[in-house]
C-alpha cells in the first residue's frame, strides 16, 4: 500500500474554500503539468456552484506536497499565477483539477466586463439568478454582447462579487439605483443568503506528504480505478511525463487541433492516442493495463508522436479522397487507427493500394467489421494492414456482409454514418426551398442530428430524412409540397433563372414520382419510392469502387458506432 511507505503518507484534513483559493492565487498550491487541462463544459460549471449552494457533497481534493520542484501550469482558470515561493514547500493538484480551476477562475476574476469579441472569457462570468424561472436555473452564464458589450440584468449576481466584500457592496449600492429601494431589498436579501452558502463552503483535502513524482503519479493513476473519469492517453501522460518535455496529452491535443484546422473536424482523443501507440509497434492498442505500457515503451511512445502526427494527416488526406468530408461521420474511430498504422508504414502508396484501401474503408463500414471490436479484432486488423503497406499480403474483405442501406436513421451506427458520409459525397450542392443552393457537407458540420430532419411522421428509414433549410414554421412535408411551381411547366425554373421544383428536388435525390406520391397523401409511397432510387445510386457508386452488392441492401443500424 502506499500510504504504508515511510518515505509517504496521507492526512485527511477540511479547509475554508477561501484558504484553498488563496493558496493558488500565491502559488503554493499548484497544478502540475501532467494534468489534463481544462476541460469541464459550461454546464457543468453552473451545476458545482449550484451543489454547493445546496449543501451537496462535491468531492474531495487530493494534493502532493512536496520540496521538489515541479513543473506546473502557468494559469489556473485562465489566471495567471505567480511561481512557487521558493521558502516553502509547495502542495500540487493530484485530484479536483476541475473544480477548483472553476472555483478560482470564477471567484478571483477582475470585475471588468469582458470585451465583446472574447471567446473564452464569457464561461468563467458565472452568475446567480436572484428571481429563478425555476429552481433548476438558478445560476446562469450571461454572454455578453455588442459594443460596448450588453450588462447582464439587474437580478443578476455576479459569483465573483461573493468573495469580495466590496465588489458585493458595489453591487448592492449599483442595485438599489437602477431598480428602486424596496425591490433592491429584496433581491440584496438573497443575494446575502447566497453569499453566505458560498463563502462559509468547506473541502476536504487529502493531502500526500512526502514521496516523490512517480509515487504522486501512482495515486493519481489510481483514481481511474477509483470511478473517476481519466482518458487513457491522459494517463499514459502522467505515467511517462518527464519534466521539462511537452506531455503525451498535449502532443495529442495538437495533433486533434491540426487536423480540425484542415476543416475536416475534430478526431477523437482515444483514437489519435491508439494511433500513437500503433505507431510505437504496441501490439495490443486496446489493452487497460496502461501502467505495463508506459513501462515497455517509454521514450518510444513519445518519440512516435511525430510519425504519428504525419501518419494521421495522410490518412485524413485518404478519407477525403475515399469520400469521408467529416470526422464526425468516421464510422468507426478503429478505421484511423489501422489507416494510420498503414500510412507509417507506406509513405508512397501505389494508386492500386488507394483503391483497395478505398473498397477496404467502405466495406468495413457497410459489414460492421468493427462492431463491438475487441483486442484481438484490432490486432490482426493491425497486422493485416502493415504486410498490406509493406506488400506482403492482402486486405481480407467480407463482401458477403457488405448491406450499405441502414434500415433506420440512427447516428450512432456506423452503417448510417457510412450512408450519410456516402450520401453527401453523392448529392455535394443541393437548393433550400427558394431554389438557392448549400453546402450540405457545411451544415452537417455544424450537427448532422439537426441537419436532418424527417418529411413524414413515423418512418425512421433515411430516406424518409432530408437536410432541406425551409421557411420558420413549415415543416418539411410542407415546404416539399409549396415548391415553386409556375406557368412554364409544372417543374421548370422561373423566367429570372432561379431553380424551379425539379432542380430542387433533383439535388435532394428525389424521384418526381415520390413528390407525386407525397402530393397524394402517400408518405409511405413517397419513402418506398425514394429508398428504392437511393438505392439505385449506391448499386452504381459501390460498382465503381469494385464492390458487387448482393439482392438486399438493408442492414441493421445497430448501436456499434464508437
Amino acid at each position: 500500500m502506499l500510504s504504508d511507505r515511510a518515505e509517504s503518507r496521507l492526512e485527511p484534513v477540511v479547509l475554508h474554500l477561501d484558504q484553498i483559493l488563496e493558496d493558488i492565487a500565491r502559488g503554493v498550491l499548484r497544478v502540475p503539468a501532467f494534468q489534463r487541462p481544462f476541460v469541464w463544459r459550461p454546464e457543468q460549471m453552473l451545476d458545482l456552484f449550484d451543489s454547493i449552494e445546496r449543501g451537496y457533497p462535491i468531492g474531495s481534493i487530493l494534493v502532493w506536497e512536496t520540496a521538489d520542484k515541479v513543473p506546473s501550469l502557468i494559469e489556473v482558470g485562465d489566471i495567471p499565477v505567480p511561481e512557487a515561493p521558493s521558502s516553502r514547500t509547495a502542495s500540487y493538484v493530484l485530484d479536483g483539477h476541475q473544480r477548483l480551476s472553476t472555483l478560482f477562475g470564477v471567484l478571483r476574476r477582475l470585475g471588468r466586463p469582458p470585451r465583446a469579441d472574447d471567446q473564452r472569457e464569457w464561461k468563467w462570468r458565472v452568475y446567480r439568478d436572484l428571481t429563478p424561472r425555476s429552481d433548476a436555473e438558478r445560476y446562469r452564464h450571461h454572454r455578453a454582447a455588442g459594443s460596448p458589450p450588453v450588462p447582464a440584468p439587474d437580478h443578476f449576481l455576479p459569483v465573483r462579487a461573493v468573495a469580495d466584500t466590496l465588489d458585493f457592496l458595489a453591487f448592492s449600492r449599483g442595485l438599489e439605483l437602477r431598480v428602486g429601494r424596496d425591490r433592491a431589498e429584496q433581491l440584496v436579501r438573497e443575494a446575502d443568503r447566497v453569499a453566505q452558502r458560498l463563502k462559509t463552503c468547506k473541502l476536504s483535502v487529502i493531502r500526500l506528504q512526502g514521496g516523490d513524482l512517480d509515487q504522486a503519479v501512482e495515486v493519481y493513476t489510481r483514481l481511474n480505478r477509483k470511478g473517476v473519469r481519466m482518458e487513457a492517453d491522459q494517463m499514459i501522460s502522467a505515467l511517462t511525463h518527464r519534466p521539462g518535455l511537452p506531455t503525451l496529452a498535449s502532443r495529442i491535443d495538437a495533433i486533434v487541433e491540426s487536423v480540425a484546422t484542415t476543416g475536416f473536424g475534430e478526431l477523437p482523443r482515444l483514437a489519435i492516442f491508439r494511433a500513437v501507440l500503433a505507431v510505437a509497434d504496441e501490439p495490443d492498442v486496446m489493452t487497460p493495463r496502461w501502467e505495463s505500457v508506459a513501462v515497455r515503451l517509454q521514450n518510444k511512445l513519445v518519440n512516435a508522436v511525430p510519425d504519428a502526427e504525419r501518419a494521421v494527416h495522410e490518412a485524413v488526406t485518404f478519407l477525403k479522397y475515399a469520400g469521408l468530408q467529416l470526422a464526425r461521420l468516421l464510422p468507426y474511430a478503429h478505421q484511423l487507427v489501422v489507416l494510420t498504422k498503414f500510412f507509417h508504414r507506406c509513405r508512397n502508396p501505389s494508386r492500386e493500394q488507394l483503391e483497395e484501401l478505398r473498397r477496404w474503408f467502405w466495406v468495413t463500414s457497410w459489414s460492421g467489421s468493427f462492431a463491438g471490436a475487441n483486442s484481438t479484432t484490432l490486432k490482426s486488423a493491425l497486422r493485416e494492414m502493415r504486410e498490406f503497406a509493406e506488400n506482403r499480403g492482402t486486405l481480407a474483405l467480407d463482401l458477403a456482409a457488405v448491406q450499405p442501406m441502414p434500415d433506420a436513421f440512427n447516428l450512432n451506427s456506423a452503417r448510417t454514418l457510412a450512408y450519410v458520409a456516402w450520401e453527401a459525397g453523392e448529392l455535394p450542392k443541393r437548393r433550400d426551398v427558394l431554389g438557392q443552393e448549400f453546402d450540405v457537407v457545411q451544415l452537417l458540420a455544424a450537427g448532422a442530428t439537426q441537419a436532418y430532419r424527417p418529411v413524414v411522421s413515423g418512418d425512421s428509414r433515411p430516406a424518409n430524412r432530408l437536410i432541406l433549410p425551409t421557411i420558420a414554421g413549415y415543416g418539411v412535408e410542407r415546404s416539399l409540397l409549396d415548391l415553386p411551381l409556375i406557368q412554364r411547366g409544372f417543374f421548370d425554373g422561373t423566367v429570372l433563372g432561379s431553380a424551379g421544383a425539379q432542380e430542387i428536388l433533383d439535388s435532394h435525390g428525389i424521384p418526381r414520382a415520390a413528390w407525386f406520391r407525397l402530393n397524394e397523401g402517400r408518405g409511405d409511397l413517397f419513402v418506398e419510392d425514394r429508398t428504392a432510387y437511393l438505392g439505385k445510386r449506391l448499386r452504381v457508386f459501390a460498382a465503381q469502387i469494385g464492390v458487387r452488392l448482393g439482392d438486399n441492401l438493408e442492414g441493421v443500424a445497430d448501436d456499434d458506432s464508437e
